[in-house]
């Protein structure tokens, strides 16, 4: 607290967990004087939940000092296996509502956690993996690729017989009511996706008036569409698979600084020139600086 004439200053220090600092997004300072007779007041800080939640399992593996974890398959889980997970989880909490209410929150947090792990590990496929588990690409972006991928060749197909229209025939028929069917498949998976939704004709032969110009028009909207939505999961999965590596090697350089370093010169023109190495000793100090020493 510093005192200058009749200013009163103070400066606190705001201790945050290193774990979390990582996860911060912002923080901000709160007014409270309106609803509190203190002269603090709180910092309000905002995570990144969906990051946050998945380093738990990791730390405290490495807090117990376990080799493994466990990993819930959730783009795996049926409707099924998701109903079973709820009536298991409201059978294992059997503790009343009053007596509930009665605890503290900590106890409270405890108590559902405990039982959502219970019901979880009974009913949801799971498997085993290391702590430097690196998640392989999820299954929702790689069917989302393949969708996308799948109106670039359709796409493609459509310019050939505006280029070609003497080539149409009923084969191409055939394979747009199989494409219809994807199409429609795409537009109820992705419908919050498409600021519009076309309407596709059920034959192509409709298409050949304007030379097939519409359908052309539609497919590129709905591509472009698809295409920004992919760019932002593939740059989200991204953040995470250099993440899970930034945890790797910060990992490595706590427990095992060699891998530390082999990790650090595992890429392509990267290296450390030592030209100067000082070596610290409590009584002999030294410095290097002959390659040969």
């Amino acid at each position: 607290t510093f005192h200058r004439n009749n200013l009163i200053t103070r400066v606190d220090y705001v201790w945050s967990c290193p774990l979390l600092k990582g996860f911060a997004l912002t923080a901000c300072i709160f007014d409270a004087q309106d609803i509190c007779t203190s002269d603090h007041n709180p910092v309000i800080t905002y995570y990144d939940m969906s990051l946050l939640l998945t380093s738990i399992k990791l730390a405290r593996a490495r807090q117990l000092k376990r080799n493994t974890r466990r990993v819930f398959k959730f783009d795996s889980v049926t409707d099924l296996q998701w109903t079973e997970f709820a009536d298991k989880a409201d059978a294992i909490c059997d503790v009343s509502p009053s007596t509930f209410s009665s605890w503290h929150i900590n106890q409270m947090c405890e108590y559902l956690q405990s039982r959502i792990l219970k019901a979880a590990n009974a009913t949801l496929p799971s498997s085993t993996v290391g702590n430097n588990y690196t998640p392989k690409v999820p299954k929702d972006l790689e069917i989302l690729t393949q969708h996308y991928q799948f109106l670039n060749r359709l796409m493609h197909s459509i310019r050939l017989l505006r280029k070609y229209p003497l080539t149409y025939s009923v084969a191409h028929e055939h394979k747009w009511s199989v494409h219809l069917i994807r199409l429609h498949n795409i537009l109820q998976l992705y419908k919050k996706v498409f600021t519009f939704v076309p309407t596709f004709p059920p034959s192509l032969s409709s298409c050949r008036q304007d030379n097939f110009k519409s359908l052309l028009d539609d497919l590129s909207n709905i591509s472009k569409s698809l295409r920004g939505f992919h760019l932002l999961q593939e740059k989200e999965f991204q953040d995470s698979f250099i993440r899970a590596h930034l945890d790797d090697r910060n990992n490595n350089f706590e427990t095992d600084l060699s891998s530390f370093i082999d990790s650090a010169l595992s890429r392509t023109r990267r290296r450390i020139t030592l030209d100067r190495v000082f070596i610290d000793h409590p009584t002999h100090p030294q410095l290097l600086t002959d390659p040969k020493d």
